[in-house]
């Protein structure tokens, strides 16, 4: 009897649509580490679209997915630095906590200007997809001016 409602449960679950989701006890650490993770595929996809367009490569069709992935990317980005994440080896600057509001808009110049790099490369002018790039190293250079430790 228990093993048929079981059964039961899972077939509706399954028919309707219903997802079960594991909620995760994220540790500081690992919000550090993931936004590591989610910072390293930014500068993959910025780097490898830098040399495509510097012709250093073909393009064999990747600069529309490296543009998207860029986009959807960022969108990643506003949750990325939960409070307390600044733990152990960090680039981030407590800024980033002390200025919520100015970090909101850097990053939404990022989301803004990636978006605006995807649409330039679907258009396909030259001109335009260049300027958006630039744009889009702009609004990068925006949050690690101001959010983010130097490399010195």
């Amino acid at each position: 009897m228990q093993r048929k409602i079981v059964a039961t449960v899972v077939a509706a679950a399954i028919t309707l649509g219903i997802s079960i989701q594991v909620v995760a006890e994220t540790t500081p650490e690992d919000a550090r580490d993931y936004r590591g993770s989610v910072m390293t595929a930014l500068r993959g996809h910025i780097g490898a679209s830098s040399m495509i367009l510097r012709g250093l490569v073909e393009d064999n069709g990747q600069l529309l997915n490296h543009a998207e992935s860029l986009a959807n990317t960022a969108l990643e980005l506003k949750n990325l630095f939960p409070a307390g994440s600044n733990v152990g080896e960090s680039k981030a600057l407590p800024a980033i906590w002390e200025q919520q509001e100015k970090f909101a808009e850097a990053i939404k110049a990022t989301v803004d200007a990636t978006a605006a790099f995807e649409d330039a490369v679907v258009g396909g002018d030259a001109e335009a997809i260049g300027a958006a790039f630039r744009a889009m190293g702009q609004s990068c250079r925006g949050c690690h001016d101001n959010f983010r430790q130097s490399e010195d």
